[in-house]
């Protein structure tokens, strides 16, 4: 059988490296963590860091694969287009990859093809934030360019010094390359999605009504709380930002802000976002976008309705702890779902036994719920529910 080599095996790549399985792949999970999930699923295993592009490439040559992808992770971005390029594989170049896996670089592309982009500046050291910061009008956001997840990301509402430095020095915590993105903050609607490009065009997209507080993505819904327009417009607005990159097939996973006068890509990643997105989409609309980006990776057809409506509402609800602790217990998926029947899916990053950290970002986040919900206010009803059946106990940490 053909062989598909997916990097990261944790739980937010669980659905699909078992997808790739039912599709008659054989499946080579890779990363350094060898009691990972995903490798007890898969048919072979790699030790291998899944930034280590020399590493996975030897790996991929010696294992002769015929495809490459990732979920969930943009870290591992800039390896799939090494190896895609390397090997001659289906998938995204070196350099889109680059610049898509690192903010500035992103936010410089997208200034240099005169595409709405907020203004920004990227430094290494405070004495950089300082020489650059006069040219910003706050309130700006502080970023580092090369993590996902909300990891390190805060806003400042005005040049106050102490603030700033701790706001750069947080965000630069979290960056391997040490440079930490500062941008203008962007008003509007934000919202975010999955789809599938063939050709450069998207062959499906679907949108949700993105929820996040505090910067921390605490869920996502169909259907979403934006125009039919203005779905529109923003299909557009990412069809052309890909092909001025020259990425023409493959998933993506976005987040934009949607304003009156404009439509801007704050990021977006060629891969199936986490968080369950994808599972939302499929639940609403019967697409499985997972199953289209394990296809496209092995150059095998995809075929997607021209039009489709939605089958039900769906959302998901990510959780997790205010305080650091060790979980002591929680609803398993059974009974979650005895408890509030509307669920159909949970996924846990942290189980009992195992240590937990303040929801600062979406990487400390013990795991999410997949349910129905007719609308926006259904869904809010559900959460709760939910929040209350799950019976989180946490035993602190002083």
């Amino acid at each position: 059988s053909k062989k598909i080599m997916i990097l990261g095996a944790g739980s937010f790549q669980l659905p699909a490296i078992r997808k790739a399985v039912e599709l008659g792949y054989y499946t080579i999970t890779v990363d350094y963590l060898p009691d990972n999930m995903g490798h007890k699923i898969s048919h072979q295993y790699v030790n291998c860091s899944t930034v280590d592009r020399d590493g996975i490439l030897k790996a991929a040559k010696d294992l002769q694969i015929d495809g490459i992808c990732t979920f969930s992770s943009d870290v591992a971005i800039p390896t799939v287009g090494y190896v895609c390029e390397s090997l001659g594989l289906l998938g995204v170049s070196t350099n889109a990859a680059e610049i898509l896996a690192t903010k500035h670089r992103f936010r410089a592309f997208q200034q240099e093809n005169g595409l709405n982009c907020p203004h920004f500046l990227m430094a290494r050291s405070l004495d950089e934030v300082w020489n650059g910061l006069n040219n910003l009008s706050f309130p700006v956001m502080f970023k580092p360019v090369d993590t996902s997840g909300s990891r390190g990301v805060s806003k400042l509402e005005r040049p106050n010094r102490l603030q700033v430095e701790t706001a750069f020095n947080y965000a630069q915590s979290f960056s391997r390359s040490g440079i930490v993105c500062i941008e203008e903050f962007l008003e509007g609607v934000e919202t975010s999605g999955d789809g599938i490009l063939v050709d450069g065009r998207f062959a499906f997209i679907g949108i949700t009504h993105k929820r996040v507080q505090n910067f921390v993505v605490m869920g996502h819904s169909l259907p979403s709380n934006i125009s039919q327009k203005d779905r529109e417009r923003i299909a557009i607005t990412l069809e052309n930002c890909c092909q001025i990159l020259g990425y023409t097939d493959g998933p993506l996973d976005f987040d934009v802000m949607v304003a009156p006068d404009k439509i801007t890509i704050i990021e977006m990643s060629p891969r199936n976002g986490g968080n369950g997105i994808p599972s939302v989409i499929e639940r609403a609309t019967g697409i499985d976008l997972e199953v289209g980006a394990l296809k496209l990776a092995m150059g095998d057809a995809v075929s997607f309705p021209s039009q489709f409506e939605l089958l039900r509402g769906a959302g998901s609800l990510i959780f997790g702890s205010s305080e650091r602790g060790i979980l002591r217990s929680i609803l398993d998926k059974e009974r979650l779902s005895q408890a509030v029947p509307e669920v159909f899916d949970l996924s846990l990053a942290v189980h009992p036994g195992e240590e937990v950290f303040p929801l600062e970002h979406n990487g400390n986040a013990i795991g999410y719920a997949l349910f129905d919900c007719e609308d926006a206010i259904d869904y809010d009803r559900v959460s709760k529910e939910i929040l209350q059946a799950l019976r989180i106990d946490i035993a602190k940490q002083e």
